[in-house]
């Protein structure tokens, strides 16, 4: 039975509880995932917020990369004049409310990293927008205005977006909100996710957790495989074919995504990625060979983060079809989302793949090196990531400097750091950015310095603990409160 995600939210309380296995992804959780409006359901944990009336609560938006561990997916539906859900216990954003000292709410509507930043610098005015259910197509915030107070994105601010004198943000924000305030906040693992049961399962499997190697994943991902008996995925898995002959149906996002800029980033390397010279078997069948490729050809997303890979039906036999969303992705490989594809994968960030049931989704490990990573394995994200320390000062995502009159507040890690982990480690990760406008204009401010406050904290990292995501180095938490603090050289990046 589909349920929603607010009852996925109070399943998943006390955080502490949760127990994500070292390689199946499985969390216990129920379906974090269906497109339902979840305020009514929200209310057995008692976070609704009803007709938000008050000023001082805190709007916000963007990413789903990240979202399962700002409000565990208790998605705010609606106008800020209804009832909306606010982030329950055992989540990022609610242990930011508990450090306020006062009752003010944080609202988080997942929409996509780049309708985000399309809010954050008023390319869209979408913030007083209704916030769509999880899985719709996002038009808005549910905020009481625009902009909404902060935003998150996976992919972080261009030169075409910020902050010199003629960029989007400059044009309708600078003179009143002042310089952005950007830095990121976690880092995770996106997977690969799949069924392992029932009709529509890889019941090949049994109780292993589905393997693919470098050569054979960039091949799904191109279209080159087509079906799951394919000789490359039964070679990665031991010999034993994980399906019959069924067709592969890959999901991919349909809307502006950081998730996708993230793994389209890593299939486009050459170092560790799918454009590198493939050695040894892997140059041979039943990998490579007789015309069989697993270079990815479409290059990166620019930072709108749109799917620049394959649609549609494929010669190979596979499929590819489009969901709005983290959540999409999954509810379309659990076969309860628009069009049911059996036998399905995509790419998805993992948190949310390890909540999920009804049915429950796996997540297969990844060839690194000479071994297969698994993303359930805490130690080989934090090992991946651990090189993302290195902050480029008012860097832009294209590769530009913003141009910005305060580029000690923008602290930009370029992916090169962390798009080839290290060997044995789980090989496609990234960070999401927190975005805040430097200038309150008398109200948030106390709150807002709050949210920064309470990155990094033992609180922050406990919350993400049993959760699929990874807390930023210790390094780079230094870097960002004094940025927050200022200096003697520097002014603080929020300001009144």
């Amino acid at each position: 039975m589909r349920k929603t995600l607010a009852i996925l939210a109070w399943a998943a309380i006390p955080a502490a509880l949760i127990s994500i296995s070292a390689c199946n992804g499985n969390s216990g959780g129920t379906s974090g995932v269906a497109p339902l409006p979840n305020a009514p359901a929200a209310s057995q944990h008692g976070r609704v917020h009803h007709n938000d009336n008050s000023a001082s609560d805190l709007h916000g938006g963007g990413s789903t990369f990240v979202a399962y561990a700002y409000n565990e997916g208790d998605q705010p539906t609606g106008l800020y004049t209804v009832p909306q859900a606010t982030a329950p216990p055992g989540s990022l954003l609610y242990g930011m409310e508990q450090t306020f000292g006062n009752t003010d709410n944080v609202y988080y509507c997942e929409t996509g990293s780049g309708l985000g930043r399309h809010e954050f610098v008023g390319s869209s005015m979408v913030g007083a927008d209704a916030c769509a259910a999880l899985g719709e197509t996002p038009v808005g915030m549910g905020g009481r205005g625009d902009p909404v107070q902060f935003d998150d994105s996976d992919v972080a601010l261009s030169s075409t977006e910020c902050c010199a004198s003629g960029s989007p943000y400059y044009t309708n924000y600078e003179s009143t909100w002042g310089q952005p305030f950007e830095f990121p906040a976690l880092g995770g693992a996106i997977v690969y996710p799949y069924i392992n049961n029932g009709s529509s399962g890889l019941t090949g499997l049994g109780s292993n957790t589905l393997q693919l190697s470098t050569w054979t994943y960039c091949a799904i991902t191109n279209g080159t495989i087509g079906y799951w008996d394919d000789p490359a995925i039964t070679a990665d898995n031991g010999g034993t074919a994980v399906a019959t002959h069924q067709p592969i149906t890959f999901y991919y996002r349909s809307d502006g995504s950081g998730t996708t800029y993230i793994f389209e980033y890593k299939l486009n390397s050459g170092g560790k990625g799918c454009n590198q010279t493939f050695k040894g078997k892997y140059k041979k069948a039943p990998y490579g060979g007789n015309g069989r490729s697993a270079a990815w050809t479409y290059g990166i997303p620019t930072t709108a983060g749109n799917w620049t890979g394959p649609t549609g039906s494929q010669a190979s036999g596979s499929t590819f079809t489009g969901e709005s969303g983290n959540p999409g992705v999954i509810e379309g490989i659990q076969g309860i989302i628009g069009t049911a594809y059996p036998y399905a994968t995509g790419y998805a960030e993992g948190a949310w793949a390890a909540a999920a049931s009804d049915p429950s989704v796996t997540q297969a490990c990844l060839q690194s090196g000479t071994v297969f990573a698994c993303p359930t394995n805490k130690q080989s994200i934090v090992n991946a990531l651990s090189k993302a320390t290195t902050v480029t000062y008012g860097g832009g995502a294209d590769g530009i400097p913003l141009g910005s009159s305060t580029p000690h507040c923008q602290l930009y890690i370029n992916p090169t750091t962390f798009v080839n982990p290290p060997s044995g480690d789980y090989p496609i990760v990234g960070l999401t950015y927190l975005l805040f406008y430097g200038k309150n204009n008398g109200s948030h401010l106390s709150d807002e310095k709050a949210m920064v406050n309470f990155v990094g904290t033992s609180s922050y990292k406990s919350i993400l603990s049993p959760l699929e995501y990874t807390p930023i180095p210790t390094s780079l938490v230094k870097k960002i409160r004094k940025a927050l603090n200022g200096t003697h050289k520097a002014a603080p990046c929020l300001n009144s």
